[in-house]
């Protein structure tokens, strides 16, 4: 399912006072096994730097920290990019990094998970990123067995703390309550906004391409949903769908040369 071609050609007329937004890990970035050595495609962070210097506004809307993608992607070369990180929790802009304070449920499942995961599979392990904490299962030998069974145990547990139990690829995610990328993409949808185009590869992505279908539909403005990778229910959802962040790269590189 390709991008219509009179859809991004009306978003790179527009591109002074455009947003684009696109995740990070499976959509900027290949997913790897180690989280710490994902890195964009080749390419396409010039890509972006040439769309900001074009009037567009760049953000990174990702369930990651801000400052571990900052680093990772090399992004902050990006004129007045905005990193919105932990599904909304914390927005980096100007230099300048805005957080929320930690909920005292997350401490308590920070050292009562630990021991959870180490009787259900060694390969299991929780990466805690401060204000969210992710059960990861991709090393392990039947990762979808291993959260099946701990999406059993885990809502309990989560929700006595105040706290809630998102599903991602092959992760269980424990946030802030009521935090989604569609809240992130809504702060960023100002009415100065000419176009919108957000990409994303995993269920939570799922939100924010309601909330820019809804700004597109409100606004009358052009606006481009698409889904990266393989997942089935993103793919449905979205304007068009892209199998690799390659794919997605060449895109956003035509979409500056439309411009």
């Amino acid at each position: 399912m390709h991008p219509d071609p009179d859809r991004l050609a009306a978003i790179a007329a527009r591109l002074p006072g455009a947003l684009v937004a696109l995740d990070f890990d499976g959509t900027l970035a290949p997913i790897v096994a180690d989280p710490g050595a994902a890195r964009p495609v080749p390419g396409v962070l010039d890509t972006l730097i040439g769309l900001a210097a074009a009037g567009t506004q760049v953000a990174i809307v990702t369930g990651r920290d801000a400052a571990t993608v900052l680093e990772l992607g090399g992004l902050a070369a990006i004129p007045e990019v905005v990193v919105s990180g932990l599904h909304g929790a914390e927005t980096w802009q100007h230099g300048r990094l805005r957080t929320r304070d930690e909920p005292a449920g997350l401490a308590v499942l920070r050292a009562s998970l630990p021991p959870l995961l180490r009787n259900t599979d060694g390969n299991v392990w929780l990466e805690d990123k401060r204000l969210s904490l992710v059960v990861h299962a991709r090393r392990s030998s039947d990762p979808e067995r291993v959260l099946a069974d701990l999406g059993d145990r885990l809502p309990p547990l989560v929700a006595e703390q105040g706290l809630e139990l998102h599903p991602g690829k092959l992760v269980l995610e424990i946030r802030i309550p009521g935090l989604s990328k569609a809240g992130a993409l809504e702060q960023l949808l100002t009415p100065a906004t000419s176009a919108a185009l957000f990409a994303g590869d995993d269920h939570g992505d799922l939100p924010a391409l309601a909330a820019v279908a809804a700004w597109a539909a409100a606004t009358a403005r052009p606006a481009l949903t698409v889904a990266v990778g393989e997942l089935a229910e993103l793919r449905r959802a979205a304007d068009a769908a892209l199998d690799s962040p390659a794919e997605l790269a060449e895109l956003l590189a035509g979409l500056l040369a439309g411009a």
